[in-house]
């Protein structure tokens, strides 16, 4: 999910902030092997041979694909626990337990590029899984409702999912991620910025998001 309006907004609320990423969730430790990078001309091949699939067979397909393209095991193993849909482009490395996957979907329709925490417990959460986060705080902050007053149809994206990755603090045990409040769509005008903490014991517990800043453009 990419974006949610004032009614999805409650919707995911209402949810709980403890949904995780999809995929299987098998507690296996991500290490740099996992990453993979598609080599020239694997794209066009891919399409070749797995033109006219769709659904599962379709993602299967593209997993088969990035074997025979030289992909390890382990970064097979990290796109089946993503359901076969995305591959590991990076991995950072934050001096605790939880490391920063960046993660490429190359079919979504939106955005292709996610950060996702991964080692800890659970092992992967996506940051754009938005019922990871309390969005009734948001919305109730002076902030946000400044925005509101004037934009009726703000709705919440995620921010730029970059090589840079999120802030990380605590040793590890924070990361703060950033947000996009727009004016309706997602070629709307950016009206304002959320950030929210993802926090975590010593040892990769996930103990749940705060929120951190709503800042209107222009401030």
């Amino acid at each position: 999910m990419r974006w949610a309006g004032p009614v999805a907004l409650a919707t995911l609320a209402i949810a709980g902030v403890m949904s995780f990423a999809g995929g299987s969730a098998t507690g296996q430790t991500v290490t740099a092997a996992a990453v993979w990078h598609p080599p020239a001309g694997f794209n066009a091949r891919f399409h070749k041979t797995c033109e006219g699939r769709s659904g599962t067979a379709f993602d299967a397909c593209f997993a088969a694909s990035m074997a025979k393209a030289g992909a390890s095991p382990e970064a097979l193993a990290f796109t089946r626990r993503l359901d076969n849909d995305a591959y590991l482009q990076a991995l950072a490395e934050t001096g605790g337990p939880v490391a920063v996957g960046h993660v490429f979907f190359p079919f979504a329709a939106n955005e292709n590029s996610a950060w996702f925490l991964v080692n800890g417990l659970p092992p992967l959460i996506n940051v754009d899984n938005f019922r990871n986060l309390d969005l009734s705080r948001m919305r109730s902050s002076a902030a946000y409702l400044a925005i509101y007053h004037n934009y009726r149809n703000v709705t919440f994206w995620q921010g730029d999912r970059g090589p840079a990755g999120p802030e990380v603090a605590q040793h590890g045990q924070e990361f703060v991620v950033g947000y996009l409040l727009r004016n309706l769509c997602h070629a709307c005008a950016i009206i304002g910025r959320v950030r929210y903490a993802f926090d975590f014991d010593a040892q990769g517990k996930f103990l749940g998001t705060g929120l951190v800043s709503v800042t209107p453009t222009g401030q």
